[in-house]
């Protein structure tokens, strides 16, 4: 799998389970799903970054965004 599509998934999942995380502090619930989809997604990120080799500019981001997006959409 292309290192910069995993980090956006990781990415992707993370911003997923903020809202779920949000929802059942509220409800005062344990955010076991919450939980879960936030370490995958650091994982993920964290694994591509280390594997990919690609430098973290926060300026490169939207760039490296659409990139992979135009490389995976018809």
């Amino acid at each position: 799998m292309d290192h910069d599509l995993l980090f956006f998934l990781g990415l992707a999942l993370m911003a997923l389970a903020i809202p779920s995380l949000l929802a059942a502090l509220i409800d005062d619930r344990p955010p076991v799903a919450a939980g879960i989809g936030l370490v995958t997604g650091l994982g993920m990120a964290v694994w591509a970054v280390l594997a990919g080799g690609f430098d973290l500019d926060p300026a490169t981001l939207p760039h490296l965004f659409f990139e992979v997006l135009g490389r995976y959409l018809p």
